[in-house]
């Protein structure tokens, strides 16, 4: 009877157990929404943490044991609870855990620990492994939950289940004046390393107000590594990330394109593209002014009139049409000397509406001729624009470039592009790159992205002409997301995007943007491009009128020589006469 007694509690005990248990998870149900549930157990089995009945419900269930791992992130795209038993073989059941939440170490997770290891060890190590949102049980006990606070000091909190509103608490939300640490790659405008007065180093550039002010708003602490910046020049982002990781930096300052593919730790920041930005071409003279404005291209539409006209006269004077039109022209030719000659008869409505319509035609060419003289004054017109490569062959003119940036571009033009083009690239060490491309330096063409063009062209806004211009045709790669590279398994990932949407809704990130213009001239980084020998406006010289004098005088000779003919033909008519 005692032995049946204690059977009875014994089953009663465990029913309660496993009816908390699935009280636990319809909590977290509404709590979390998750859509899944990973469940990750000993490669043993011996005793489970849990019955199978108690945890089936309306989502699915990924069941592994410390021999299996799988990445998620990319075969699975949903919420996921994780149910981790660590009954035995604690670190290799833990090792597939962290395997299993590769780049998604903030999925919420429940410890039960069966063993004989401490909660307060294990809840390190998750730290360590960069795992937040932990929850532990110690041993059958679900009366109690373990968590812990990992800033701004580790501690270890246990809390009642009943007594429980919200299970996973937010740990970003106020980290209490913890340190975390920032790497810039020092590449204007983003991040921009300067000396103070009193010699110390200094961050500018609008990428460091966008970061310090995250850091500010989960009160924390933002340190610069600058033992890793070197004093002069830029460091390649591939080799920002390379030295966070080995220093445990938090925030890799910098930004890259994301050409290839996106990686779950990088966060979007811009969407730019990449270009060449070209000198810009030399004005043309004001002499070739005369001959673009289309004469040759009205030409045969006069011809054809005139032979129209001259038709029509003659079928007026009761002649046959002809093709014939040099008694139109020497009728014009008259009249424009002033001579003065009587026609046969009136001429009829249709004719007069012709002439009408000719005489229109010759108001809008001459105002057209007359307005484009008048704008190419004051906006003389450039010559010659580049578009191609070739062009750019022909006028000697190179681009500048760092090694790496010649790498991304055989990357995204291909390898065949880049070297049958060598000749045109010119290498360069970052520092003097910079300082030429913020010089703008008219011996160089220089590849350069959204980022950096709209300062470019602010600087020129003081010049009559700009000196640079972007390129349309010869775009090295047309859509291109700029993003901040995390470190792997950041705990700072979702936190970080949240931020970057709220300053890109208000309208924060495009005013620190702005900004940056002003912080450069202050520290003389860029300036304004001022050309004080500039004319805007001169008179005319006889220089500028060189095609017209030379279509004069070719006119005139061309003249003589027909009147010199007409002369002789008369004379031979007299003779056989």
């Amino acid at each position: 009877m005692r032995r049946s007694l204690y059977l009875i509690i014994a089953i009663g005990l465990v029913d309660v157990h496993c009816v908390s248990l699935r009280y636990i998870l319809n909590a977290l149900e509404n709590e979390l929404q998750y859509r899944a549930i990973l469940l990750v157990e000993s490669a043993s089995e011996i005793e489970s943490c849990w019955e199978q009945k108690y945890i089936q419900g309306a989502v699915p269930i990924l069941n592994f044991n410390a021999n299996q791992s799988l990445y998620l992130k990319d075969a699975l795209n949903t919420n996921i609870l994780a149910l981790v038993c660590l009954n035995e073989n604690v670190e290799s059941t833990m090792q597939a855990l962290y395997e299993n939440l590769e780049d998604m170490r903030d999925t919420p997770t429940i410890l039960f620990v069966l063993s004989d290891s401490k909660v307060q060890d294990v809840f390190l190590e998750c730290l360590r492994r960069k795992m937040l949102n932990v929850l532990a049980f110690k041993g059958l006990d679900r009366g109690f939950v373990y968590s812990f606070r990992a800033f701004p000091t580790f501690r270890v909190i246990e809390r009642n289940v009943m007594d429980i509103l919200q299970y996973f608490e937010q740990q970003l939300e106020d980290l209490g004046g913890h340190t975390l640490t920032t790497l810039p790659d020092n590449i204007i405008p983003r991040t921009v390393v300067y000396k103070s007065p009193d010699g110390s180093r200094q961050l500018a550039g609008y990428l460091y107000p966008f970061l310090r002010n995250y850091v500010s708003t989960i009160n924390a602490t933002l340190k610069v590594c600058w033992h890793l910046v070197p004093e002069d020049g830029m460091i390649q982002l591939g080799e920002v990330v390379r030295l966070s990781e080995i220093h445990d930096v938090d925030f890799p300052l910098g930004m890259h394109g994301i050409e290839h593919g996106s990686t779950s730790q990088n966060v979007p920041l811009e969407v730019s593209s990449w270009f060449l930005m070209l000198p810009m071409e030399p004005s043309l003279s004001r002499a070739q002014f005369f001959i673009m404005l289309g004469f040759e291209k009205v030409t045969p539409v006069l011809l054809l009139l005139t032979i129209l006209l001259s038709t029509a006269h003659r079928i007026e004077m009761g002649l046959r049409p002809s093709w014939r039109c040099y008694v139109l022209g020497d009728r014009v030719l008259q009249g424009t000397l002033g001579q003065a000659f009587f026609l046969p008869r009136r001429l009829s409505v249709k004719l007069m509406l012709v002439y009408s319509l000719i005489l229109l035609n010759g108001f809008t060419f001459s105002n057209y001729s007359i307005t484009s003289l008048e704008t190419w004054l004051v906006h003389p017109p450039s010559g010659h624009p580049i578009h191609s490569w070739e062009q750019m062959r022909t006028l000697n003119l190179k681009v500048l470039i760092v090694p790496s940036e010649l790498d991304s571009m055989t990357k995204a033009l291909g390898k065949q592009f880049t070297e049958s083009n060598s000749d045109l690239f010119e290498l360069s060490k970052s520092g003097n790159f910079q300082d030429k491309r913020l010089a703008m330096d008219q011996s160089y063409a220089y590849p350069v992205t959204c980022t950096l063009w709209p300062l470019l062209e602010h600087a020129q806004i003081r010049l009559p002409k700009p000196e640079f211009r972007r390129s349309r045709e010869m775009v090295l790669i047309p859509l291109l997301i700029m993003a901040m590279p995390l470190p792997k398994n950041s705990m700072f990932h979702k936190s970080l995007n949240r931020y970057r949407a709220l300053t890109h809704q208000s309208g924060l990130y495009e005013f620190w943007f702005k900004r940056s213009f002003n912080e450069l001239v202050a520290l003389r980084k860029i300036h304004y491009k001022v050309n004080g020998d500039h004319q805007i406006y001169r008179d005319f010289e006889w220089q500028d009128f060189s095609y017209v004098w030379l279509g004069f005088v070719g006119g005139t000779i061309a003249s003589i020589l027909v009147l010199l003919a007409e002369i002789g033909y008369h004379r031979w008519q007299l003779n056989q006469n």
